[in-house]
């Protein structure tokens, strides 16, 4: 018996290599059901939270650090809406699922809302002062499900409606409530309300992020028209909305004329609980479009901000999956293919990786020094890059993440696997 030697002189490979390379292949873009764009998408938003979390960054766009900065209130806006949009993907995508398929379909998201709830208790124990999102993320999960049949333009136009109505609620509903003798939650006693309206992720505006992602997944993600739309739309919606936002705070005596009349009026600042006659906060306070100030003008200059991203990702997407191989050169193909698979890769192991930067952060400031206040980005850029070089070899070995694979594996054991069982 002979062995084939090509001409090189080398040993023909063996059959067992060309496997592990179309399994390695398969792993780093998830197989068929999986949509590149959204791993893409979620993977800028967990690395946006690392640059959030322990990135020096500044407001000047002039500098790397103000570029840096742009994460800020972003990325986890981006991180729900894509939420959104994978909620959509498991439950049938363009095509809901209904009956039977549906109610294993909901089943399944109720036990990875528990399990979310039990690792984000865990994370908290660490107590790093991160303010996490995985709890109010759960939250967004069972607030969505009644929504999982509804068509793209109603979860669009509810979703617009909360951006408009959610912010108004969340600022003026906690006066109301200490005007009228009550108090927002302190303790777990007072999870729903906190988890709705006075914690730092308010459901009456982020479900506003979540609708708009669900929106998306239920139209045809591989529409050229989306995916444009979504960029210039989005990008549009940001770029218009913080220009009406710097135009409407200056002309109320700027920021910080505007954060020292909510100071003086609002109960969480004042020593004595106003009464109703009292003056409230100023409508201006509306008017900010900062991180986290959960304001209209965040809802839809971030949100749009955020479905701009998207639609870039998605566009990225199409060149790796090599649906316009026709539009790019050779070279630039192989450059977006490296990228957005390093990126995916991060994306697709969202939750192990979200996690792992908690305890790394616990375990830099209990050995060196706070890692929430570095003096320089060399810690967030050795995490990016380990995040990157770990994700990507355990997805290209292991396929799906630890945390990824238990979910999974206990929401199907808990409710088995049905026909319309697949991954995305």
């Amino acid at each position: 018996m002979s062995t084939h030697v090509e001409r090189s002189g080398h040993p023909a490979a063996t059959p067992a290599a060309p496997r592990v390379r179309r399994r390695v292949a398969r792993n780093l873009l998830g197989g068929p059901g999986r949509v590149t764009g959204a791993d893409l998408a979620r993977g800028i938003a967990v690395l946006g939270m690392f640059t959030a979390h322990v990135g020096v960054t500044s407001a000047d766009l002039g500098s790397p650090e103000g570029w840096l900065g742009l994460a800020h209130g972003r990325s986890s806006i981006l991180f729900a809406t894509v939420a959104g949009l994978s909620l959509a993907l498991v439950t049938g995508g363009t095509t809901p699922f209904a009956g039977a398929a549906l109610r294993t379909a909901r089943g399944r998201i109720l036990v990875r809302v528990v399990l979310l709830l039990a690792l984000v208790a865990v994370l908290d124990l660490f107590g790093t002062r991160v303010l996490l999102i995985l709890g109010f993320y759960a939250a967004y999960f069972v607030l969505a499900l009644p929504f999982l049949r509804v068509t793209p333009a109603r979860l669009a136009a509810t979703a617009l409606v909360v951006a408009v109505v959610g912010p108004v609620l969340v600022y003026y509903g906690p006066e109301a409530l200490a005007r009228a003798g009550l108090r927002a939650p302190h303790d777990g006693s007072g999870a729903a309300t906190d988890f709705l309206l006075t914690g730092h992720y308010p459901a009456l505006v982020w479900m506003a992020y979540v609708l708009a992602g669900l929106a998306v997944g239920r139209s045809d993600l591989r529409s050229p028209t989306l995916q444009l739309g979504l960029v210039a739309g989005g990008f549009g919606a940001a770029a218009l909305f913080s220009l009406a936002s710097a135009t409407l705070v200056a002309g109320a005596g700027g920021a910080v004329t505007i954060d020292g009349q909510v100071t003086v009026t609002s109960a969480q600042y004042l020593a004595q609980v106003p009464g109703w006659s009292d003056p409230w906060p100023p409508l201006s306070g509306l008017y900010l479009e900062g991180p986290h100030d959960d304001t209209m003008f965040e809802a839809l200059g971030s949100g749009g901000f955020a479905l701009g991203v998207l639609g870039l990702c998605l566009l990225l997407g199409r060149v790796v999956e090599g649906r316009a191989a026709g539009a790019v050169t050779r070279a630039v193909r192989w450059v977006v293919l490296v990228v957005v698979t390093l990126l995916a890769a991060v994306g697709a192991l969202a939750l192990t990786v979200y996690s792992a930067q908690i305890v790394a952060i616990w375990w830099w400031t209990r050995t060196y020094f706070d890692l929430l206040d570095p003096p320089t980005n060399g810690p967030l850029g050795w995490m990016v890059l380990i995040s990157l070089a770990a994700a990507t070899l355990w997805r290209a070995l292991l396929g799906r993440g630890p945390l990824e694979r238990l979910f999974s594996g206990v929401a199907r054991r808990v409710f088995p696997a049905d026909r319309h069982d697949a991954d995305r």
